[in-house]
């Protein structure tokens, strides 16, 4: 017997027989109906590795001091002008680059800082010189959602590797505050020489209220040399939070912080070119990059 005719005489012995105890001609041939072919794979190649962040977080920290450059200089306005617009198309074209090839081996502080600098200086230009143009409002939170998707996925399989090492996620100690130079060598702003940078610079107006970044008790809370008024809070696992250049301080030795209670205002005491938050993390004596740490502030689409 062939076997296409074997393969209906099975599957009339298994089925039901039908209420008139008989099959019909049409019914005989919808059980031999040939499978249909599957669908091809998809024809997009994969995509190219990427870099691993450097070349974008140069490219956001150099945008971040010209647009602080151009904020000083022109006067407040009601719209971007065409320069800024350029300037943000621009910013816009090198992020989608990026993000169009494979970030997954992207460190998660590249994916946070590229986000923090993203939205910060796009709300800054907003106070200062009005609402961007429709179009570039789209692709900018385009990018910025994009972003945040990018940093919870390289979180998220961060966790699911190293749960047994994974530190307590920190919060932000300044709400809505620019990233203006990241952990790392840089060019000291006063001594215009390449320097190891312990922390983190977070662009705030003076006054701004400065809030622990997790739960722990304060060990100094005074003057310290180059950093002026200065916190630093001991948490659990062995870390300990600095926050520099205050111009108050909220707080005095011995006490006791939740996550997010307030330790002090933003200044520029210490050694410092403006108003700002220098913000560090040390475990166990030695400085981590903060942004590795942060958590708990953003959800796709936020």
């Amino acid at each position: 017997m062939p076997a296409a005719a074997l393969t209906v005489t099975l599957l009339l012995a298994a089925a039901p027989a039908p209420p008139g105890g008989a099959y019909s001609d049409d019914e005989l041939l919808a059980f031999d109906e040939p499978e249909p072919e599957p669908a091809p794979p998809a024809a997009d190649p994969a995509p190219a590795r990427g870099p691993a962040g450097g070349a974008v977080d140069a490219a956001l920290l150099r945008f971040a001091a010209d647009e602080r450059t151009r904020r000083a200089a022109l006067p407040p306005a009601h719209a971007f002008s065409a320069a800024l617009v350029q300037a943000w198309d621009d910013l816009a074209r090198a992020l989608e680059g990026w993000l169009a090839v494979d970030t997954s081996q992207a460190p998660f502080a590249s994916l946070v800082r590229a986000r923090v600098t993203l939205e910060a200086e796009l709300e800054f230009d907003r106070r200062r010189f009005g609402e961007p143009p429709p179009r570039l409002a789209a692709r900018l939170d385009d990018a910025v959602a994009r972003l945040a998707r990018r940093a919870l996925a390289a979180r998220a399989m961060g966790e699911r590797l190293f749960v047994a090492s994974r530190p307590p996620a920190l919060r932000w100690p300044i709400d809505d505050a620019g990233l203006s130079s990241a952990f790392g060598v840089r060019l000291h702003p006063i001594d215009h020489v390449r320097r190891m940078h312990w922390g983190i610079d977070l662009a705030a107006p003076p006054g701004r209220v400065v809030s622990s970044a997790a739960a722990g008790w304060v060990v100094h809370a005074g003057y310290t040399p180059g950093y002026g008024l200065t916190v630093e809070v001991r948490h659990a696992g062995e870390l300990t939070s600095r926050y520099g250049h205050l111009s108050h301080l909220l707080c005095a030795p011995g006490d006791r912080l939740d996550a997010g209670q307030t330790l002090g205002l933003v200044g520029a005491t210490g050694r410092a070119t403006g108003p700002h938050l220098h913000f560090e993390v040390w475990r166990g004596g030695r400085a981590e990059d903060p942004l590795a740490l942060l958590g708990g502030r953003w959800a796709p689409g936020s």
